[in-house]
């Protein structure tokens, strides 16, 4: 499964319209795995790509951004690393790309089925992390005085 995982970026324009608020967190399945995203931190702005010097961006463009934490099964044992994110428009749907801030690399590429859920495929170069097909539902924020963003 070695030529699923160098699957390309899709390329991604500024989003037409607002892009909505992405925070909380998403359940659902990772090539039939559990797989939990919590997105912490959405930004209006963030480096797409180009030329950064230290924190600077000098060139390239920006695109809204997320990060936060995944959580999916390895071996039977759940694993969480950090994750960053890009969301952009891709064939006239919003859609987020998702990249693990890990050695082993990976991407998850969801498009945007509506308020409460994400769909797309996801990659990993090892052979024994998910892969394939990815279905997101966003949950119910928990607790007293929760409140949906």
């Amino acid at each position: 499964m070695l030529l699923g995982a160098c699957a390309p970026t899709p390329p991604l324009t500024t989003p037409a319209g607002s892009v909505p608020d992405l925070r909380g967190t998403w359940k659902g399945t990772w090539g039939g795995t559990p797989l939990t995203l919590v997105v912490l931190e959405q930004q209006d702005a963030a480096p797409a790509d180009g030329v950064s010097i230290g924190p600077w961006h000098v060139l390239g463009r920006d695109l809204p951004g997320v990060s936060g934490v995944l959580t999916f099964t390895v071996r039977g044992e759940p694993v969480s690393v950090n994750v960053q994110g890009r969301l952009g428009s891709s064939n006239g749907r919003l859609t987020l790309v998702l990249e693990p801030l890990t050695v082993n690399g990976g991407q998850i590429t969801l498009a945007w089925r509506g308020e409460h859920r994400l769909a797309g495929a996801g990659t990993s170069p090892m052979s024994w992390e998910p892969q394939g097909p990815v279905e997101l539902v966003r949950q119910a924020p928990q607790g007293p005085g929760a409140v949906r963003r």
